[in-house]
């Protein structure tokens, strides 16, 4: 390995080397260690980037796709001082708290975890990026601004490379509060349904409103926060990072029949069922009656357990897109070959779970009884002021919408955003 050569690490073993290969590209060059622990082929690091075999385009697909996209890596990038496209130099900063259990480069020499006022963390908040650099350094995929720190019985802490982080925070301004409260309304939802686990709320920290997101990559074992690896299906299909072939538009790869053939790959004749499959048309479902048309393929992940099992992640990064006034319809990933949200039916889910190799008659009470649970669930939960008059109802049409046998489109001679109210509010008492 050469100085400028990075180890990466999994689940404590020394995985192997991220090594140069000129203008900023990288390939993996596996150790020996990981062949023994996890054997060769081993999807326990990526299902694209198996263990012993790799190229510079799966190693760049796969850890390219693990730091922040588009204005947010540039930032990055300026802010450290090294090139956009400098994978090594990007990774030798921010490799020590990555999404899921993987770390690139040696640990730095820790400092002790920093206790955090509201006005230390509307500054980190201020130029949030997806990454906090210094103290270990930390990076999140994505466009969106946000940052990690950890939760310590209350209080924001800033782990300077000493504990993992545990919640993701996404700060928005005054004008754009409606949006995180749609976010934490729309997980709400799912966990109602049982697609998720992890917690969300919202809070006000100096000037911002701020989306706070426990971490489904985390596990608390006693007092101790163990990382859980993941990766998105984006990198798990090999897609090029850095650009839009996260959608299906842009690379016919990314699509929910390709996911779903990275699913239950430990099928037997003593062990034949799909649940994972199942699971991602209850997501699917859900996306489309929540109105989600940006479920794209960095937007479904799959957990890699040390053993080397994996399973479906919890559903993420949801909300009622396509309810905002001259929203697009086009989403991100088709429902059997509709590209438009409004055109969906329940039939249309029914034949995408048939493409993946489900029983019809199963998957059709499967859409039925989410359809139902939804339905349910937007009766039952409250939610903020600002979004009671129209994503309540607007979810609960859509589902109604496709539980009866239409489209997934509320009628409305003008926009249904622009409408007093949709259904019956119900606020947060």
């Amino acid at each position: 390995m050469s100085e400028r050569d990075l180890p990466v690490y999994l689940y404590g073993t020394h995985t192997g080397d991220l090594v140069g290969t000129g203008r900023g590209g990288v390939n993996l060059d596996w150790s020996k260690a990981a062949e023994d622990r996890w054997l060769i082929n081993s999807p326990v690091l990526s299902q694209s980037l198996r263990v012993g075999s790799s190229t510079p385009e799966q190693t760049a697909s796969f850890f390219g796709a693990l730091i922040p996209e588009g204005a947010n890596l540039d930032r990055l990038a300026n802010e450290i001082r090294v090139p956009s496209n400098d994978l090594l130099g990007i990774f030798n900063r921010v490799g020590a708290d990555l999404a899921g259990a993987l770390r690139v480069g040696d640990a730095r020499e820790a400092t002790d975890p920093q206790a955090l006022d509201d006005g230390q963390i509307d500054a980190l908040l201020a130029r949030a990026s997806g990454f906090l650099v210094g103290g270990g350094g930390s990076a999140l995929p994505g466009f969106q601004r946000k940052l990690t720190l950890t939760r310590d019985d209350g209080v924001w802490v800033r782990g300077n490379g000493s504990i993992p982080s545990t919640h993701i925070l996404k700060p928005v301004s005054d004008e754009d509060r409606r949006a995180v409260e749609n976010e934490n309304y729309t997980l709400a939802v799912g966990r109602e349904l049982g697609l998720l686990s992890f917690d969300s709320w919202v809070e006000t920290i100096g000037s911002k409103h701020v989306l706070v997101i426990e971490r489904y990559d985390r596990r608390l074992q006693g007092t101790t926060v163990e990382r859980i690896h993941q990766e998105d299906c984006a990198q798990a299909l090999g897609l090029p990072w850095g650009g839009n072939a996260k959608f299906e538009r842009d690379d016919e790869r990314a699509s929910l029949r390709s996911i779903a053939s990275l699913l239950d790959t430990k099928r037997s004749a003593f062990s034949p069922g799909r649940p994972d499959a199942e699971r991602l048309l209850r997501y699917a479902t859900f996306n489309v009656a929540v109105g989600n048309t940006d479920a794209h393929a960095k937007n479904f992940s799959i957990l890699h357990h040390e053993d080397g099992g994996t399973v479906l992640a919890p559903l993420y990064d949801v909300a009622p897109l396509a309810l905002g006034y001259e929203a697009s319809q086009v989403m991100a990933m088709s429902v059997n070959d509709v590209k438009r949200l409004d055109e969906v039916t329940a039939g249309d889910l029914v034949a995408e779970a048939e493409s993946w190799g489900l029983d019809g008659a199963q998957s059709r009470a499967l859409v039925e009884e989410t359809l139902d649970s939804l339905v349910e669930a937007t009766r039952k939960l409250n939610c903020h002021a600002s979004i009671a008059a129209h994503t309540p109802g607007y979810i609960r049409g859509q589902a109604q919408n496709l539980r009866d046998g239409y489209r997934a489109r509320i009628s409305s001679s003008i926009p249904l955003i622009l409408q007093k109210s949709i259904g019956t509010p119900r606020t947060e008492g």
